[in-house]
């Protein structure tokens, strides 16, 4: 499936193609340069996310758990996913998680984001009832909270957990 995302500048108007694709073991190395693009930001999660993905911890395998990239030809450009969520006790599979969303800094202000966001939310309504996750970014957090996202706790001074409860 191709889509088209428009960017609009003062100056000019630009166009992406991108196709959605699910994360396998075939293309788990096409996000190589997002990780390097994320640790030159200080963000850590892209690259565990490729860690856990190769030693078996969490390759998103269980029920109603997917990770996707967006691709610009055969190039990742941005990634997200869903997990039964692992942070909440007892949780026999009606809580899911939003996993690792980044998006290539050349890249932001398509709004691949909410792109992604709203292709976690869909899949999530197949299996879960409420849909969890927590930021640190303002700026992600204000497109949670457009998405129907309640910020339920401050975790720490940097960190918020927000909540969605998707199948009401």
């Amino acid at each position: 499936m191709i889509n088209k995302l428009e960017k609009n500048f003062v100056e000019k108007k630009e166009t992406i193609d991108y196709k959605v694709k699910e994360i396998n073991d075939n293309n788990i190395d096409s996000l190589n340069e997002l990780v390097e693009e994320s640790m030159k930001e200080n963000i850590n999660f892209v690259k565990r996310t490729v860690n856990e993905w190769k030693s078996g911890k969490n390759n998103f395998s269980k029920k109603g758990e997917k990770l996707w990239g967006l691709f610009l030809q055969n190039k990742c450009i941005a990634i997200g996913g869903l997990n039964i969520d692992p942070y909440i006790e007892n949780n026999e599979g009606s809580i899911g998680r939003v996993r690792h969303v980044y998006v290539a800094q050349k890249y932001r202000g398509f709004d691949l984001s909410r792109v992604i966001m709203k292709l976690i939310m869909e899949e999530a309504k197949k299996n879960f009832k409420i849909l969890r996750l927590s930021t640190q970014n303002p700026i992600a957090a204000s497109l949670y909270e457009s998405l129907g996202f309640k910020k339920e706790v401050d975790i720490n001074e940097n960190r918020a957990e927000y909540v969605n409860k998707i199948n009401d």
